[in-house]
């Protein structure tokens, strides 16, 4: 897996104009190392959510840009080659994101596209009107799912709501993304965001999601 994700990244730099920073380069590769991970989980659900399976998924290859959620008060791991990466990504390094993350899509066999759009149909805890807000609603589930930029190291967000659970080691390479899942069905919409914590095993020296915290939510 880890060779075909790579090989996107740099297909993607390579065939785009102009040549990006180093910076840019490591966060090219680390996303598209990233939004595989995340879209596999996303394709194999908790099994304890039997009715997640049913879902028709549909994935945004365009990069959530801001960041600020992840940056504000938060220090950068230090001690490696990318202690340098910046969160701002040029407008090309942007479309090369989306470009090998459209690649990645396709060798899962996932629907690629914008977000389903039911705007009659109301949250799965409305209350009143819930026969009329429902009667929009469609008749399958439906998950729409956007993934952040990663960014490099543990998010300061992630320190704030880590409660009893040791951090991990900090001399690994981290990355911290957010991950957005809209469903909407018979039942109404929901919508969830979610930050993981990815670690880059030493051994294998692939990465792996270590920790998720869900961050906000509305149902």
């Amino acid at each position: 897996m880890r060779s075909k994700i790579f090989l996107l990244a740099v297909l993607a730099i390579g065939q785009s104009c102009g040549r990006p920073s180093s910076a840019e380069r490591a966060v090219l590769a680390a996303d598209a190392e990233v939004f595989e991970i995340v879209i596999r989980s996303e394709l194999s659900p908790d099994p304890a959510d039997s009715a997640a399976s049913l879902r028709v998924m549909r994935v945004d290859s365009r990069p959530v840009t801001d960041n600020d959620e992840l940056t504000a008060s938060s220090t950068r791991q230090t001690g490696f080659d990318l202690d340098n990466v910046s969160d701002s990504l040029s407008d090309a390094g942007v479309a090369r994101i989306a470009d090998q993350r459209k690649e990645i899509l396709r060798d899962l066999h996932v629907e690629e596209g914008g977000p389903f759009t039911y705007p009659g149909c109301g949250g799965s805890r409305s209350h009143g009107s819930t026969e009329l807000s429902f009667a929009a609603c469609p008749r399958e589930w439906r998950r729409y799912i956007t993934v952040g930029i990663p960014y490099r190291g543990t998010a300061a967000i992630i320190d704030k709501l880590r409660t009893e659970s040791p951090p991990p080691d900090s001399s690994a390479e981290l990355w911290t993304v957010l991950v957005a899942e809209n469903s909407v069905g018979p039942g109404g919409q929901e919508w969830r965001q979610y930050a993981w914590l990815l670690r880059r095993d030493s051994q294998t020296g692939q990465l792996a999601l270590v920790e998720k915290f869900l961050l906000s939510w509305a149902e």
